[in-house]
């Protein structure tokens, strides 16, 4: 196959980009350095990071066509928080389990920041204008998306602008006081960064993702996604080559020329996408003597220091929720009773030690006989490092915070499988080992992400865009940041 376009690493991402590329008459090759495709989503290792079966945006899935391929979406995920007594269930802006007032005063807040996600969300979901050098196009665009914003009215957009910079944990206490409700607004808030409830710009993130709902669960969950995918871009004309480690981006006159394997193998194509994380991209695939001073500066200096470990515990029985009998396989676990609880998690992390009681997002897999449990703030680098003792501590402090929420599951394990941050970086060439290849800090989004002049998914070499999650909007299961950045390079005539 001589390709028009290469796309590095076969991620969800990654196989957006390159079905939107087939689509439009490009020959396309996807290499991956696994053995299967996925990226966090795929099963390498026999265990998938990426464990909630959450669809892709729906935008997305549609102009894919992936229904042709076998994917359907199921109901919007519920979450249920745990660990504080009954447990409450959490479907919008409804909570119950919870007192009358409470769940009132939830009410309020969610549409409140609902209605400040959506002015939001067209910033999110479309290509970010260009601050530097960017012309009067550029200009109309950021006057566009501000637009949202003003149309909020003058007492919502004073209320955006004001709780934009600050803490989640001051916002939650203000309008709901704590507990397992404002526990799990914080995970979202916090959930894959080094960041807590008490660290500014927290806020931020939490609009993101309440932008992104209701998102449907995916039937067949995250497999399914990826078994779509990679029909969608072989129905396309593409080739999706598992197996092929990329060494290096070949260049010449400043202008992509191609990749060069790891075997030595060299592929031709004038367009190169990349699903890498923007560091490993940059510096280590294309070179840092193809940047200026600064952009090498930012690269290197870009937050990318995950905090979730993965955890598969396989069961000999379904847990039980006081209460509520076994999970359904469409909710969503978060065992985070309180905001204290999770500041002191994130002390712990902060400080290079494993948290004694760590936060919880859990997923129940009833054919698989296996809970799946991501780990908030366990620090990529342990102090003292990740010996036998330090994993062995770990998943004892992540079986005692389980079985206070779900008395007795502890007893019905038979298997653990642990991934650290650690693991992950190393596993996926993923630096600091961040889910979303990048923190959702204020200086890391929009038209800052991955970093300042380095936005629109263009990079210094004519013909090179990143379309991972480092790239805008950011991680979580969306494959927004594949089909901008496929769009980028479309209009640019790439690829021809």
């Amino acid at each position: 196959m001589n390709p028009d376009a290469i796309v590095i690493g076969a991620g969800h991402n990654g196989l957006v980009a390159a079905a939107r590329l087939g689509l439009a008459g490009r020959r396309v090759l996807v290499l991956e350095a696994k053995e299967v495709a996925g990226g966090l989503l795929g099963e390498a290792g026999g265990m998938r990071v990426a464990a909630m079966p959450t669809g892709l945006d729906p935008e997305v899935a549609r102009a894919l066509a992936l229904h042709r391929h076998g994917l359907r979406p199921g109901r919007p995920m519920a979450t249920l928080a745990l660990g504080g007594g009954s447990p409450v269930r959490i479907e919008g802006g409804s909570a119950r389990g919870t007192d009358a007032a409470t769940a009132a005063a939830f009410a309020g807040l969610h549409r409140r920041l609902g209605r400040h996600a959506s002015a939001l969300a067209p910033m999110m979901t479309k290509v970010p204008p260009r601050l530097r050098d960017g012309g009067w196009g550029e200009l109309m665009t950021l006057s566009r998306r501000g637009l949202g914003v003003r149309m909020l009215g003058r007492a919502d957009m004073r209320e955006l602008l004001r709780i934009l910079l600050s803490n989640v944990w001051d916002v939650l206490n203000d309008e709901i006081g704590d507990g397992p409700l404002s526990g799990a607004l914080a995970m979202d808030a916090t959930l894959g960064g080094a960041m807590g409830p008490r660290s500014p710009g927290t806020v931020l993130p939490l609009l993101y993702r309440i932008a992104g709902q209701p998102r449907a669960m995916a039937e067949g969950g995250a497999g399914a996604i990826v078994a779509a995918l990679v029909k969608a871009v072989e129905a396309a004309g593409g080739q999706v080559r598992t197996g092929a480690p990329v060494a290096s981006i070949l260049t010449g006159d400043d202008r992509v020329e191609g990749v060069r394997l790891e075997g030595g193998e060299e592929i031709r194509a004038p367009l190169v996408l990349s699903n890498a994380h923007p560091r490993a991209t940059l510096l280590d695939l294309l070179g840092a003597g193809h940047l200026d001073v600064e952009d090498v500066r930012r690269a290197r200096r870009m937050a990318s220091e995950g905090m979730v470990a993965r955890l598969d515990l396989t069961l000999g029985g379904a847990p039980d929720i006081p209460g509520s009998g076994a999970p359904d396989g469409g909710d969503r676990l978060v065992i985070a009773p309180d905001l204290k609880m999770l500041e002191t998690a994130f002390n712990a992390a902060k400080y290079k030690e494993s948290p004694a009681r760590p936060a919880l997002e859990c997923h129940w897999d009833a054919g698989a006989a296996r809970l799946a449990v991501s780990t908030q703030f366990v620090p990529c680098h342990l102090k003292g490092g990740w010996t036998p003792e330090a994993r062995d501590r770990l998943v004892a402090n992540v079986l005692s915070a389980v079985d206070d929420a779900m008395p007795g599951t502890a007893a019905k394990v038979t298997g653990v499988a642990l991934a650290t941050p650690a693991d992950i970086a190393a596993r996926f060439a993923l630096p600091g080992g961040h889910w979303h290849h990048g923190e959702f800090r204020v200086d890391q989004m929009l038209m800052l992400r991955p970093f300042a002049g380095a936005a629109q998914y263009r990079m210094p070499v004519a013909g090179l865009y990143l379309c991972g999650a480092g790239a805008h909007p950011g991680g979580d299961v969306t494959g927004l940041p594949g089909w901008n950045a496929a769009g980028v390079a479309l209009k640019d005539g790439r690829g021809r």
